[in-house]
């Protein structure tokens, strides 16, 4: 039974002038903003604008910090994750469903180690054997991973949006920053909408989207900004490397 991950992957479709984050199987989803800087106030600038500025930021970032958070409209959290990444072949997630499965993940170039709870184990998306459970970390490579498995691709992958038109909204702060939130309807979703805050001092980074849809609610947070980062794989004592595991394992 593959984990419930509507909220840790979630459909994202934005204006062609948006940008939309897929963690997981996630991705940016961003439109050509161009080569010049635009030097003005952010308060004066459209809301294309301001999202192709922030789309051009967001390219070329060498690393970002990713928190998610995906919660029901009735309900509590259903999904969380945070995930960093170089946007290349380095990369590093711990998740949590409400269902009680947790998950951490370090993916060095072609190689998944995968540090999973009992419940994770019970309900991703491959085989399990016993042996699984007496090592607290399993080698795979990264092309074995299944959509079930919920493992990121640290790459950040861009494709076409639908059309659409964003909306400026007034200045506002976000977590003592100034930005300007910038909305734009999901027309794939009937009541479905978007809300990126985009930084308006200093670089014009996307610090957060929200996403609200008739039953779910997903808050992407952006952090750690071309931060330099170490990522190292678990101790050999503690990992099991599946590929040694015979075929016919039980």
């Amino acid at each position: 039974m593959p984990l419930d991950t509507r909220g840790g992957i979630v459909r994202t479709q934005a204006s062609t002038a948006a940008l939309c984050l897929f963690v997981g199987a996630v991705a940016v989803a961003c439109a050509d903003a161009g080569d010049t800087a635009d030097v003005r106030p952010a308060e004066t600038r459209s809301a294309g604008q301001l999202l192709n500025e922030a789309d051009r930021t967001m390219k070329a970032l060498t690393s970002v910090t990713i928190v998610t958070h995906v919660s029901s409209t009735g309900g509590g959290v259903r999904y969380s994750s945070r995930v960093t990444t170089d946007l290349e072949n380095r990369c590093t997630l711990k998740a949590t469903w409400s269902q009680g499965a947790r998950m951490e993940q370090i993916r060095i170039g072609e190689t998944d180690y995968i540090h999973p709870n009992d419940a994770y184990l019970e309900l991703w998306g491959r085989p399990t054997v016993p042996a699984m459970r007496h090592k607290p970390w399993l080698k795979s490579p990264a092309s074995a991973a299944k959509g079930a498995d919920n493992l990121v691709d640290c790459a950040w992958r861009y494709s076409s949006l639908a059309e659409g038109k964003a909306t400026k909204r007034d200045l506002t702060e976000l977590d003592g920053k100034p930005v300007i939130p910038v909305q734009l309807a999901d027309d794939m979703v009937e009541g479905g909408l978007y809300t990126f805050y985009v930084a308006a001092e200093g670089k014009p980074y996307l610090l957060r989207i929200d996403y609200q849809e008739p039953h779910h609610r997903t808050i992407r947070e952006f952090s750690g900004f071309n931060n330099r980062f170490d990522i190292h794989p678990p101790a050999a004592a503690d990992v099991l490397d599946l590929s040694s595991l015979p075929s016919d394992a039980t």
